[in-house]
């Protein structure tokens, strides 16, 4: 503790340099750090559940004190589905709420991140920032080989000849390979579709950008694909501005402890249960960062 004697004379209330007073008005921040799938039922530690953040949202849309709201996203994507919940509901906030949305990236903001980013009036990217990586991926594992060495032979029964489509104990047929990329290009076409119309970016252009690749986050602000450099700040002074809030506004945050261990540790596969390695191979298309 440290005592000090005030100078006389000196009134005490001039004496202090006050801050300078809160309006009513407030900006909220939401966390998506992770994975993003749709429902998490046992919940996985590093996943985020999108059915979660889109209550998050709607509640938040509902606030009339709220005037804007800050995603901080620090993911490489997720399941095509819960991605697109979350922009869909991003989409609401901004023409039916008029809530300005503004985007801020962490370490990572690619593929199902950047697809979620899209929908925000801003993206503010740090110069490091991993982004871009706009596709689709569609994982078939294939234990036919190992299930012959070890002796395990599978019998299937099915009601129609692709039912067991993608199945892990048999190739894939020629007309199986075809139908998976036809549904892979179309989740991509509405990955493109969303990009266009959240950032109002001509299509030739995003194509010539949207095969896949890392950008960092200045080359995406060379591209088009973030709109400024900087920080958590630099996006809550651009949600300020593009709100019209005077003074400083409220802030409304969460602690998120998931946000920091997936920044530290990632996501480990090594010690998941073998249920969950079983699960992870069953088919599911992402928008996601390999």
């Amino acid at each position: 503790m440290i005592l000090t004697r005030m100078p006389s004379g000196v009134d005490a209330k001039k004496f202090f340099i006050k801050p300078r007073p809160a309006t009513k008005d407030a900006i909220a921040i939401v966390n998506i750090a992770g994975p993003i799938r749709l429902s998490l039922s046992p919940k996985r530690f590093f996943d985020y559940d999108a059915e979660a953040i889109v209550k998050k949202l709607r509640n938040l849309g509902d606030r009339k004190d709220v005037k804007a709201i800050i995603l901080r996203i620090n993911s490489p994507g997720g399941s095509v589905a819960a991605v697109q919940e979350i922009y869909s509901e991003i989409i609401k906030l901004r023409k039916e709420k008029n809530k300005v949305v503004v985007a801020s990236f962490g370490d990572v903001a690619a593929s199902g991140g950047y697809y979620i980013a899209s929908a925000c009036d801003k993206i503010v990217a740090n110069p490091g920032t991993l982004t871009g990586s706009i596709g689709v991926l569609l994982e078939l594992g294939n234990v036919q080989e190992l299930f012959k060495k070890i002796g395990v032979k599978v019998e299937i029964i099915k009601s129609g000849k692709h039912k067991d489509s993608g199945s892990m104990f048999r190739e894939l047929t020629p007309e199986e390979r075809k139908m998976f990329q036809e549904l892979v290009q179309e989740a991509y076409n509405q990955f493109i579709e969303a990009i266009v119309q959240g950032r109002n970016m001509e299509k030739e252009k995003l194509l010539e950008l949207a095969d896949g690749r890392i950008y960092t986050g200045s080359q995406a602000l060379s591209a088009g694909l973030v709109d400024k450099l900087g920080n958590d700040q630099t996006a809550i002074e651009l949600a300020k501005e593009i709100a019209k809030i005077s003074g400083e506004p409220r802030m409304i945050s969460e602690y998120d402890p998931l946000e920091k261990m997936f920044t530290i540790f990632g996501r480990s596969e090594i010690n998941m249960p073998l249920q969950e390695i079983i699960n992870k191979n069953k088919m599911r298309f992402e928008y996601i960062l390999e």
